[in-house]
């Protein structure tokens, strides 16, 4: 099974940053996903760290200022963030595609191509390339 980097540190009780410098140094080894974010198989998580422990008491979240929070509580924050962004975001992508239309309509306005210009040639048969040219 695949966790991401912050499954694989609440796994294994470690931060992070510890998985990250364990990646650096090589003795983790880890997958890309499509979009270039790192995934650590199980197995390996299993080989680097051993058996995982099972938590003593109900998991908290250690934030990065020092603050513990619950679980529940870290799921209801995440969750008010993630809501947040997607309503700063939509009007954002509302005003990327304005002015994408905009941008395609004003190409099509600027386009004019030239008509190429019409040669009249001679109806005379030229008997040499020098005549063909003269013609022209």
């Amino acid at each position: 099974m695949r966790h991401t980097i912050d499954e694989a540190a609440s796994l294994v009780g470690r931060t992070r940053r510890s998985l990250y410098r364990a990646m650096t140094e090589g003795r983790l080894s880890y997958g890309l996903e499509a979009d270039g974010r790192r995934h650590i198989d199980t197995a390996e998580l299993l080989r680097v760290y051993g058996a995982f422990e099972p938590p003593s008491q109900s998991v908290t979240s250690e934030m990065s200022h020092g603050v513990t929070v619950s679980s529940e509580l870290a799921e209801i924050i995440a969750q008010a963030v993630a809501k947040a962004v997607a309503q700063a975001v939509e009007p954002l992508r509302q005003e990327i595609e304005k002015l994408r239309l905009e941008n395609a309509e004003q190409r099509l306005i600027e386009h004019k191509p030239e008509a190429p210009a019409v040669v009249q040639v001679a109806k005379t048969n030229p008997q040499s390339f020098a005549d063909l040219l003269a013609g022209l």
